[in-house]
């Protein structure tokens, strides 16, 4: 919708609707007026319905549209057929009653007519009060609203300036007086709105926006006081229906007159809601009273209340007193003078920043390391003085060189130096701060003695003040002491060579003691000891050429193995093999003899040895072989006797297989008997255990049980198994287990029966527990399967060239694929046939 706003007079002036805006223009030849939204109103802006208005003498009475208002809804009424007959519209209750604050202030409202009519002059606006009496607006120039959709607001000032208010309903009527005026309003009764502005009949007038609007002071200015050279402001607040304007005086007490002020000599603001003072320009002469003229476009100017300024002297600036202290870092006491406890104010800058909480005449700076400027003054409890400045000075001595120094270890004192100073002035420490002096004042420094490198500290006292301290280093040279590496030989006496690192040819110093005496001609890594019948230890140290190093531990062993205890044994003769057996040792370690000393020894090896036939006692000797040495000789007798005939037990030896976690059972009494029937199963035994350590056990009926459960082995297990007669005749036997630690595959068959390699093996497929159930398929070269099998045995379940219905494969390459149940990864590869 088009709108747009047309004035009669200068003082109807725009006014802020609550249904649009917060802020209105109205431009009427170069003014502009804006409305303050802090003035205290009565608005019927028609949102929801009629508020109450009424039209008593509209042909229609007061009617209402929700839409097509200066925006939203609005009020109408329609007027008569006969054309002399005007009507108003009545505001409701609202606005009546005693509304004498808005004296001075603005009545405003929007008007739009359906058609184009000839002027009219009538009162535009009648406010009654209680006791009848009416003023009444006559508008300067014959009003003539906009044509819908323009609507024209209208904005009349309640007072007498104007001279349109009129005691009679006549455009030239007596003016009504600000008294007349203040009368209508403190009780008013009616408050009626001019509805038909033409000489046309049944013609639409329309209302909007309707308001009453104050024009008062808001916030007065209030008196202050405050200290020369500082600045101050009062400050005002006004509501009216136009600008406000402000002017603010000060009263000039030797005329008696106020005086309009400008924005010079100290004072800014003088035309606006806030005047600035600036009394470090102004000096005392700001002292003294201020107001402010406050004025709003076609209403009566209106006064503040007055705000006294006070303007106190400042207190005198005190005296200070400089002082100083030691560097590097220190607190300095400064003093001032000219106050009293607690009036002092200490600060770090010269102006601004925030005081110190010490108040007195001394102050502790803070811990500086510079001399620094600070700044006391004297507040009196109102004001403040200026600053005065004063220095806390921080003397430095500058800090001594020093040059380190050196001495070897393991422990040793050391001499560092300083210099910078004088005799006398050189303070040695032990520590970087705090800590008494020593008693060595000079530029050299001898340090106790010491085992590790340490960190000496110096500085220069002038007999004022001391220096910072600084570091110096007394280093004890320290040689890394070798590594060594031990060494042996076998009894009763050998020479022997060590050796030890971490140093480099030449640098080896070989000693016989832990420390002292002379070093051995052997300068290198490796030192042969002479010949020694006992273990000795040597010892070794890294000499740098300057430093040597702590000695270092290194042994040359002896090693003794203790010989054998033997078991004698014998046999029945005329000539015998007789078992002996020896202790001590482990199997694979025992050595066999003929001789006491010097020959071969035999090739067995283990604690049991059966002796060629003899035919008479002998003795024989062994020892025990470690591998590095060999111990002395045990003799051990093997004697025959003239016996009975009898013949000792036959062991018939059986050959098992077995795979990890298996077991393997022998029934004993299937394989040993006796010719003489006097076989003595009770003495049925293990003479040589396994040599893979699986145990064994024999039950009650003679069954042998070896146990590979937890055993890592592969390859040929022995034992021995023993029998005895009831006459004491005993025979012992070696039996073997073929223990298979995975399954081989052989990739080639030449089934031409020869016996040789005429089916496929795949050893140990049938022994192992997670190979046993298999599935096995052979492909030609073109991917056909061509031979399956279940539970693969190398024996009666055997490939032998032969194809899945028995004819015979051609010679080629052949490709397998092996499936366990177990879970067992599957395995694939090639085998050649060749016929």
């Amino acid at each position: 919708m088009e709108r747009s706003y047309n004035t009669l007079f200068v003082t109807f002036k725009p006014l802020e609707t609550l249904k649009e805006m917060k802020r209105f223009l109205l431009v009427f030849g170069i003014a502009v007026f804006s409305i303050l939204s802090g003035s205290a109103q009565i608005v019927s802006d028609f949102t929801s319905n009629n508020e109450g208005w009424i039209a008593p003498s509209s042909s229609t009475g007061i009617q209402y549209s929700a839409t097509g208002g200066n925006p939203g809804g609005y009020v109408f009424g329609i007027d008569p057929a006969l054309a002399s007959t005007f009507w108003y519209y009545r505001a409701p209750g609202k606005f009546t009653g005693n509304r004498s604050s808005y004296y001075n202030g603005t009545i405003s409202f929007d008007v739009s007519v359906v058609t184009t009519q000839a002027a009219v002059q009538r009162a535009d606006i009648i406010l009654t009060n209680s006791a009848g009496i009416s003023i009444y607006y006559f508008s300067p120039v014959t009003p003539t609203p906009g044509v819908y959709p323009t609507w024209t607001k209208y904005a009349v000032n309640l007072n007498e300036l104007s001279g349109n208010w009129k005691t009679a309903n006549s455009s030239t009527g007596t003016a009504a007086t600000q008294a007349e005026i203040q009368n209508v309003l403190t009780s008013l009764l009616n408050f009626d709105i001019r509805g038909r502005y033409g000489s046309s009949i049944n013609t639409q007038s329309r209302l909007d926006n309707v308001m009453f609007t104050e024009f008062t002071i808001d916030t007065q200015p209030t008196t202050t006081s405050v200290c020369l050279g500082s600045t101050t402001s009062f400050t005002i607040a006004a509501s009216a229906f136009t600008t406000v304007t402000y002017q603010w005086q000060k009263f000039d007490g030797t005329f008696g007159l106020w005086n309009n002020l400008t924005n010079t000599g100290g004072y800014s603001g003088t035309t606006t809601t806030t005047l600035g003072i600036n009394t470090a320009t102004t000096g005392t002469a700001a002292q003294g009273s201020y107001r402010c003229i406050v004025s709003s476009t076609g209403a009566k100017p209106i006064t503040s209340s007055v705000a006294n300024l006070t303007v106190n002297a400042l207190p005198t600036a005190p005296g200070a007193t400089p002082n100083s202290a030691c560097g590097p870092t220190n607190t300095v006491t400064l003093t001032a003078t000219g106050g009293s406890a607690g009036q002092y104010r200490w600060y770090s800058v010269s102006s601004g920043g925030v005081a110190s909480t010490q108040v007195n005449n001394t102050f502790v700076t803070p811990s500086i390391s510079t001399t620094t400027t600070f700044y006391v003054a004297i507040n009196n409890g109102t004001c403040e003085s200026t600053r005065t400045s004063v220095q806390a000075i921080i003397n430095t001595v500058t800090p001594p060189t020093t040059t380190p120094g050196s001495a070897c270890g393991p422990s040793s004192a050391v001499v560092v130096s300083a210099s910078g100073g004088s005799a006398g002035q050189y303070r040695w420490y032990t520590a970087s701060s705090g800590g008494p002096a020593s008693a060595q004042v000079n530029s050299t420094f001898t340090t106790p003695v010491i085992s590790t490198t340490t960190v000496y500290y110096v500085a220069i006292n002038n007999g004022t003040c001391e220096s910072t301290r600084t570091a110096v280093t007394a280093t004890i040279d320290i040689v890394t002491p070798p590594t060594t590496t031990n060494n042996s030989g076998c009894a009763p006496s050998a020479s022997i060579t060590v050796s030890a690192s971490g140093g480099s040819a030449g640098q080896y110093r070989w000693y016989t003691a832990s420390s002292g005496g002379p070093a051995s001609a052997q300068v290198n890594s490796t030192f042969t000891t002479p010949v020694i019948s006992a273990t000795t230890v040597y010892y070794v140290a890294i000499n740098n050429g300057t430093c040597e190093s702590t000695r270092t531990p290194v042994t040359a062993t002896i090693v003794t193995v203790n010989p054998p205890t033997t078991t004698g044994n014998s046999a029945c003769g005329p000539t015998a093999s007789v078992t002996v057996n020896a202790t001590g040792g482990s199997a694979g370690q025992y050595r066999w003899y003929q001789v006491a000393s010097g020959g071969a020894a035999s090739a067995q090896t283990n604690s049991a040895y059966i002796t060629p036939l003899i035919s008479a006692t002998t003795i024989f000797y062994v020892a025990i072989n470690n591998g590095t040495c060999e111990s002395v000789r045990t003799p051990v007798t093997a004697t025959i006797n003239n016996c009975t005939v009898n013949h000792p037990p036959i062991i018939r030896p059986v050959f098992s297989t077995t795979g990890p976690g298996g077991t393997v059972t022998i029934d004993l009494l299937n394989q040993i008997s006796d010719e003489d029937g006097n076989l003595d199963a009770s003495t049925f035994n293990v003479k040589i255990a396994p040599i893979s350590g699986a145990p064994t056990s024999i039950s009650s009926s003679s069954v042998l049980t070896i146990n590979y459960s937890g055993i890592t082995f592969s390859g040929t297990d022995m034992f021995t198994v023993e029998a005895c007669d009831l006459s004491g005749f005993c025979s012992q036997k070696e039996f073997t287990v073929d223990f298979a630690g995975d399954i081989m595959i052989y990739n080639a068959i030449s089934p031409n029966n020869d016996g040789k390699n005429d089916s496929w093996i795949i050893q140990n497929i049938d022994v192992l527990e997670d190979t046993k159930e298999n599935h096995i398929t052979v492909f030609n070269r073109w991917g056909d399967s061509v031979f399956e099998i279940d539970n693969y045995n190398n024996l009666d379940r055997v490939f032998n060239g032969l194809s899945k219905n028995g004819s015979q494969l051609p010679s080629g390459t052949y490709f397998y694929r092996i499936d366990f149940k177990s879970g067992r990864k599957t395995q694939n590869g090639y085998i050649s046939l060749k016929r």
